[in-house]
């Protein structure tokens, strides 16, 4: 059926979907009659509502930007998630340029700044951008609240419970509780995705405004003495209270290594446990040369009875060369910067 439903041309199915929408219908709703992915159908029921049908009638057919498959936009998440050191990349969140060259050079495909910004907020991970002096965030991006950057998740959260992804994946994969994931299928199982698009954020907002990072700048500039602190760097935990004394916000140990890093101001605090740190420099450029070849050779060569890799077999032959008893998810990490990920997930059965 989804086959038929691509071959219909493409300013049919747009007709289609104006009709829908301007009947009333769900995005949901409209993407599965309509055969179109949910982000378009939201774009075009965005058109719709400020400038009519006749909005849709100006649309290209063809000039859109090159869209990533699902295994790509995995791999792309992941990335964004974790440290851009991994990667390459100098500092603690992505700039978008970063980003931008990232995946030009993982998949070969050019996205303008606008559209890898609208990326990182469409998985819920707004939060692991900042923006260099020379990269500002567009007004809307600026204006972008945490309300929207949750509601953003909670979105791709119903996609992927759509699509059979268990509970425990989606919650791990967007850093959402088990609980409020389990509210969500059941949501999406009732009443579709419109049900948890519908959900508003609670509670206040917790963000700092222009005013409040201005103060906060210049506390951090300061010494902690002057603010009743007995070190001469500034402690996590001393700021989250310095934040929580001034504005009546709480921030979590890692929001407030974000605020701090999007203030440039990462020499001012005191260094973070190095044993995490420690782990991952033994991953060398030699380190990570040997983990590819290694891969690319039978198991059997390092003395593992078996005929093809696993995570937990390049877990333990790893183990021996270094010494590091790595968890799992971060052997994965580490084959995806040997480039030979691929090799362990096509083989496992």
């Amino acid at each position: 059926m989804g086959k038929q439903k691509d071959d219909i041309p493409l300013a049919q199915r747009r007709a289609l979907a104006t009709r829908l929408l301007l009947n009333g219908e769900g995005v949901s709703e409209v993407s599965r009659k309509a055969g179109l992915s949910l982000p378009t159908v939201s774009k075009y029921k965005d058109l719709v509502e400020r400038g009519g049908p006749e909005a849709l009638a100006h649309l290209r057919i063809h000039g859109n930007v090159p869209r990533l498959d699902d295994a790509s936009q995995s791999w792309l998440v992941s990335a964004i998630k974790h440290s851009p050191g991994l990667h390459g990349y100098p500092g603690p969140t992505w700039t978008i340029g970063q980003l931008r060259e990232l995946i030009a050079r993982r998949f070969g495909v050019q996205f303008s700044a606008s559209h890898v910004g609208y990326l990182a907020r469409s998985y819920g991970l707004a939060y692991r951008l900042t923006y260099s002096i020379s990269e500002k965030a567009s007004p809307a991006t600026a204006q972008k609240s945490h309300g929207d950057v949750y509601t953003a998740r909670r979105k791709i959260a119903a996609k992927m419970l759509l699509a059979g992804g268990s509970v425990e994946c989606v919650s791990k994969a967007l850093n959402i509780s088990v609980r409020t994931i389990t509210k969500y299928r059941s949501m999406v199982i009732a009443d579709g995705i419109d049900a948890v698009e519908q959900l508003k954020s609670s509670g206040r907002k917790a963000t700092l405004g222009p005013e409040a990072l201005r103060w906060l700048r210049a506390a951090l500039e300061d010494s902690p003495m002057a603010h009743g602190y007995e070190t001469e760097l500034w402690r996590n935990g001393d700021v989250q209270k310095l934040i929580k004394e001034r504005v009546g916000i709480y921030h979590s140990s890692g929001h407030v290594r974000t605020l701090v890093g999007k203030l440039g101001l990462e020499h001012r605090m005191r260094p973070p446990k190095q044993r995490t740190e420690k782990k991952r420099l033994t991953i060398n450029d030699e380190t990570l040369a040997w983990i590819a070849a290694t891969v690319k050779e039978s198991p059997r060569v390092h003395g593992v009875d078996a005929d093809h890799w696993t995570n937990g077999r390049l877990r333990t032959v790893l183990h021996r060369r270094v010494g590091v008893d790595y968890s799992r998810g971060y052997i994965w990490e580490i084959a995806t910067r040997a480039g030979v990920a691929e090799l362990l997930t096509r083989r496992r059965n």
